[in-house]
């Protein structure tokens, strides 16, 4: 949901699961390519991470983190493909954080 802004009846009435995020950038905040590399560094496997394409030092973060991430041996997927390996099956209404 927008913000991660969600209560009791915004879940009843999601017709999908709602997708937050375990690790914040705050890329929107910052707008800082150091300061976004940073905070994925702490990212660990199932982690769901939050960045936001708009801004151009979210991009440039991105391009820097995404062979690291490959180097050290994590495979990116989609939030779908992470609860289909993990096996977990994602709820209507429900509300996933991580898949750990």
């Amino acid at each position: 949901p927008p913000y991660g802004a969600f209560d009791y009846h915004v879940k009843a009435a999601a017709p999908n699961p709602l997708i937050m995020w375990s690790v914040d950038t705050l890329d929107w905040k910052t707008k800082n390519v150091e300061s976004t590399v940073k905070s994925v560094n702490s990212a660990t496997d199932g982690d769901i991470v939050l960045m936001h394409d708009i801004h151009s030092p979210t991009i440039a973060a991105a391009e820097i983190l995404i062979p690291e991430l490959v180097r050290r041996g994590y495979q990116l997927v989609t939030v779908s493909e992470l609860a289909e390996y993990r096996g977990d099956g994602m709820q209507a209404g429900s509300v996933y954080f991580s898949f750990k």
